[in-house]
């Protein structure tokens, strides 16, 4: 392991997370997880019918927000222009949900 590598840490974490965040997302959203996780007990499913479908686009949606900081650290020259408010609050809410589904991320 390189020295220069614990300087920022975060930075090589993201480098290596995003793609594969990304990834397990894009086999979410194009239906080829062979299975994803129960997420039956969650308050978002509270007097819905639960459905294959609907925790697939549940399971989307939380990669997504999951995906946000860890690209922010792998590429800051695009969020330039964004807001630095909503740009901490965005990466505040995505690690947390990162780390609340850490034990989900599996196919």
């Amino acid at each position: 392991m390189e020295k220069e590598e614990l300087y920022e840490l975060k930075y090589v974490l993201a480098s290596y997370i995003y793609p594969r965040l990304k990834a397990l997302k894009d086999m979410v959203d194009d239906k080829k997880a062979v299975t994803i996780p129960n997420f039956k007990n969650e308050e978002y499913f509270e007097n819905k019918k639960v459905s294959f479908d609907l925790m697939s686009e549940f399971w989307s949606k939380k990669l997504e927000e999951m995906i946000f900081p860890f690209q922010y650290y792998s590429f800051t020259e695009s969020f330039e222009d964004m807001d630095e408010e909503v740009l901490k609050e965005k990466i505040k809410k995505g690690l947390e949900t990162f780390a609340k589904y850490y034990n989900d991320l599996w196919i």
